[in-house]
């Protein structure tokens, strides 16, 4: 069974005058433990799929499965819980609050956890770790730079341990050495830790870290390729 099936899935925005067809029927399965990156460029409906599959937003037609289940099957209680416990978020923004310090900020999805108070500093030291931000533990968050914030965000999103990480153009407002270290770590939370990442970028070169490219074009499927395959089918071509 496969952790995410998305079947002809369809997004229409209505103001109650105009509709806006943003996704066009898009269809295909994420297995635990991949590394997915969703490319395309701006206006492509790549963040409008992340929404999707994050139970951001609701999809207009068509079909999604999580976990063996369809999205539409879920209460709203289900939904909250598996927002909170499975699956953690990136954005480019950091959405971090402001004067407060870096393990405030980690802690913060542990608030609405069923785990228990106890275990909250010793949970969020982890993710701060994790990152390697353990000497920025009790920094005022506006006194870090980009690339620090970013790492916060991501210990954040780890902190209640879930199965998904989805990343939204998490190198945007980065520049190359700590985007590079951003992307390293989902790499390490992807081979070591086994989380599936979900990877939303416009950008190629960042998308290359991932195993598999998934590029999205005028809010349809444009190619689904494995990039590792691919990598090392070219490199035994070019040994022999």
């Amino acid at each position: 069974m496969s952790l995410i099936e998305v079947e002809k899935l369809t997004k229409v925005y209505s103001d109650g005058v105009t509709e806006t067809a943003v996704l066009h029927g898009v269809s295909f399965k994420i297995e635990r433990g991949e590394f997915v990156a969703i490319m395309g460029p701006s206006g492509s409906g790549k963040s409008t799929l992340l929404h999707l599959l994050g139970f951001l937003d609701d999809y207009t037609a068509g079909a999604y499965k999580f976990d063996g289940t369809l999205a539409r099957e879920y209460t709203g209680d289900d939904i909250a819980a598996i927002r909170n416990q499975k699956l953690g978020f990136v954005f480019q923004s950091f959405n971090l609050l402001p004067n407060t310090s870096v393990l405030e900020n980690v802690k913060l999805p542990l608030l609405y956890s069923p785990i228990p108070e106890a275990e909250w500093d010793e949970r969020a030291m982890n993710a701060i770790r994790s990152v390697g931000l353990e000497h920025r533990t009790f920094f005022d968050s506006t006194r870090l730079s980009g690339g620090e914030r970013q790492r916060v965000a991501i210990a954040r999103a780890l902190v209640c341990n879930p199965e998904v990480i989805f990343a939204d153009e998490p190198t945007g407002n980065l520049d190359s050495k700590s985007g590079g270290a951003v992307i390293d770590i989902l790499q390490k939370l992807n081979k070591e830790f086994g989380h599936t990442i979900i990877l939303i970028t416009h950008e190629s070169e960042t998308a290359e870290y991932a195993e598999r490219i998934i590029r999205i074009k005028d809010g349809l499927i444009e190619s689904d390729t494995m990039v590792r395959a691919q990598r090392r089918a070219n490199g035994n071509a070019i040994n022999k």
